[in-house]
Order: C-alpha cells, then structure tokens, then sequence
C-alpha cells in the first residue's frame, strides 16, 4: 500500500523521464529543442556545453585512475608491514629463547636459536622499511 508521502507526483516522474545522467534533454545547456533549430549560435553554445561535459568526465577519469594507484600502493605497504610484524614477532621469541639458553651454558643450541632469529629480524626490518614501487 503506497501512502501519499511514497507516491511519486507526475511532475517527479516527467523529470525522471526527460533527464539522462542528471541532464535534461527538453533543454540542452539551457536552450530547449525548439530554441536549436536553425540557430547557428545556440548550436555552437551547446557543442561548447558538451565539450565541458568531455573535459570534465575525462578529469574525473584522470582522479579515479590516480586514486586507484593509490589504494593499490596502500595495499602493497599494508601487506609488507603485516609480513614485517609477524617476522619480529617471531624473532623477538627466537633471540629470547637463544640469549636464555646461551646464558645457561647451552652455547650450541643457543647459537642454533640465535642465529635464525637474527635473520628473520632483518627480513622483518626489511618488510617493514621498504618502500613500495
């Protein structure tokens, strides 16, 4: 059940009709049909109209190609500082496992945990620090 507050009137649905992109096609930058015909300067002003409209939607094509470069750049780094984090997490736990075995004597297997942990904090670093192209 539609209430009158839902109904569309006439007029709201005529505008929705005649107009294409938010654009009217009764009246062309201003002019209506009947105003083009056989009017050299109206035409002209419509053709420079329309050569606005072209401009302008190939700048918003520009704006939209540059902030896609842009979301995909964000999306690169977001990767590589989760990749970096999760590297120095890992060898924060191997350093710590390597000192406290090192300190109790157990200078081997200490050496075996150390070294490793050491590597993933420079794959970490790197991860973290690089800049993405």
């Amino acid at each position: 059940m539609t209430t009158p507050e839902n109904r569309d009137t006439k007029k709201e649905v005529l505008e929705r009709e005649t107009h294409i992109l938010g654009l009217s096609t009764a009246e062309l930058a201003g002019l209506t049909v009947d105003e083009l015909t056989n009017n050299k300067t109206a035409i002209t002003m419509v053709i420079h109209y329309y050569k606005q409209l072209l401009d302008e939607n190939t700048s918003l094509k520009n704006d939209l190609n540059t902030l896609g470069t842009y979301v995909d750049g964000y999306k690169a780094k977001r990767v590589d500082a989760r990749t970096g984090a999760i590297l120095l997490a890992l060898s924060n736990l191997g350093i710590g496992f390597g000192v406290n075995l090192m300190t109790s004597n157990n200078t081997v297997p200490g050496l075996m945990t150390l070294i490793p942990a050491l590597g993933m904090t420079a794959a970490g670093l790197y991860f973290t620090l690089k800049d993405s192209q």
